[in-house]
């Protein structure tokens, strides 16, 4: 009898927080702060159980509707917020249908309300949980803070501000809560901290997740539409390698349980693209030595990222493991085949078949020949597994149609979250 793997909930809300701050050093630890700040306020202010792990979830991921490491760097700066003015709605459409996140979707929708003297008790008709207030106030301190100054010299400085914006900008209830809590140098010095992942590991009691198909499975596919929307090339790229390596999978005999974790696998395997600038994602020339590097480091960050969760280690080898060769001429750490279980080198394939199989900024979609032209030569030269690769080969119109389905479905679900974006026009990165 199988028994599913447990991981403590927080490790993986922290480790996916991290990722998508991994963009750029002004950005990095910005929501592991300010779920530290909101945190610490909602205790103050009474909240308990599950209404105090909502504000947590909300805060870790209150940036999640960001696109783009263009955008996220550009979110940090109160006078560029209107370039990513729709960003709360977008985390809201990301959240609202996966059920763990569901109440922190609600919270994450309203983290850029202001009171505004009391009329920010509403907003778009409709009340303002407290949490969207809390997460407000968090947010802002965090983007107040200089880090080229120690912190304890801004300390009294902040504060003050928030003291004096309260019932204006801030709910007074918040932002008392929050000159109360921030009294104690060690707030600050643990706000600031390096190590804010360990200190937050230890806010409260954190409840486990069992890695299952219902809980994981949501959450891989949320963190893949952030993946693939930073490029309008990529959209829906992540849906065609899933449904690709799951039925190559089934194919193989996998059992019911290691097909939800090739699903998550798929949803998963390039979450290190978070810190890929869009400008390389979408180049339409041949890339640098320089953009290679970037491109490269990709897989490396989406391994590190999930080994960091713990308990899930063949999710984190079939996604992570997808550039490898059989032959050690794969990146980024050159396994060879005794290093590759089935299940990365089922990754591996569809990968390139998906790769190969959409349009690209250099090439349209290749036709059938082509595409199995590319991956033969692929076998043949030791990268991928020639077993796997003739299994595509046969079946090659069933798994085609397989992938064109799961990707014509997931594209709605991308249709939604871009119009979001285009509400305001991104402005690119100084």
């Amino acid at each position: 009898m199988f028994v599913n793997p447990q991981v403590p909930l927080h490790r993986l809300i922290l480790s996916l927080s991290e990722a998508l701050d991994y963009v750029h050093p002004q950005v990095v630890g910005h929501q592991h702060r300010v779920a530290y700040i909101a945190t610490n306020m909602a205790r103050a202010l009474g909240l308990q159980g599950l209404d105090l792990l909502d504000v947590f979830n909300a805060a870790a991921l209150h940036d999640i509707g960001i696109i783009g490491v263009e955008n996220r760097v550009k979110a940090l700066h109160e006078g560029h917020m209107e370039a990513v003015s729709w960003h709360p709605e977008a985390g809201f459409e990301l959240l609202r249908d996966t059920p763990l996140f569901a109440n922190a979707a609600a919270l994450i929708r309203h983290h850029h309300v202001s009171w505004a003297g009391g009329r920010g008790a509403e907003h778009d008709g409709g009340p303002v949980p407290p949490g969207g207030h809390i997460l407000a106030l968090a947010d802002a301190v965090e983007r107040k803070i200089d880090r080229n100054i120690p912190i304890l010299q801004q300390a009294d400085l902040i504060t003050r501000e928030v003291a004096s914006m309260s019932g204006k900008e801030f709910h007074p209830d918040c932002a008392d809560a929050f000159v109360r809590v921030s009294q104690p140098e060690a707030f600050w010095l643990d706000m600031a901290s390096e190590r804010i992942y360990s200190v937050l590991l230890r806010q409260m009691d954190w409840p486990m997740l069992t890695v299952d198909e219902a809980a994981v499975g949501p959450i891989a596919q949320l963190f893949g539409r952030i993946v693939d929307a930073a490029s309008r090339w990529t959209l829906v790229h992540s849906a065609g390698v899933t449904a690709t390596a799951v039925a190559l999978a089934e194919r193989f005999g996998f059992s019911p349980r290691e097909l939800y974790f090739m699903r998550a696998a798929g949803y998963l395997h390039d979450l290190g693209k978070l810190s890929v600038p869009t400008g390389i994602l979408d180049k339409f020339a041949a890339l640098t030595r320089d953009e290679m590097s970037v491109i490269k480091g990709h897989p490396y960050h989406t391994f590190r990222i999930l080994d960091t969760i713990g308990g899930m280690p063949q999710i984190s080898e079939w996604a992570a493991f997808h550039h490898e060769r059989l032959d050690g001429n794969g990146y980024p750490f050159h396994h060879t085949s005794e290093n590759l279980p089935l299940g990365s080198r089922i990754m591996a394939v569809a990968d390139v078949f998906t790769a190969v199989a959409e349009d690209r900024p250099y090439r349209p979609g290749m036709s059938a020949r082509e595409a199995l032209g590319v991956i033969g030569r692929l076998a043949a030269g030791g990268g991928v597994d020639g077993d796997v690769v003739a299994m595509l080969k046969r079946e090659y119109d069933t798994l085609d149609a397989v992938r064109r389905d799961e990707q014509a479905e997931y594209g709605e679900k991308q249709k939604r979250l871009v119009a979001f974006m285009k509400e305001q026009p991104a402005v690119p990165a100084a």
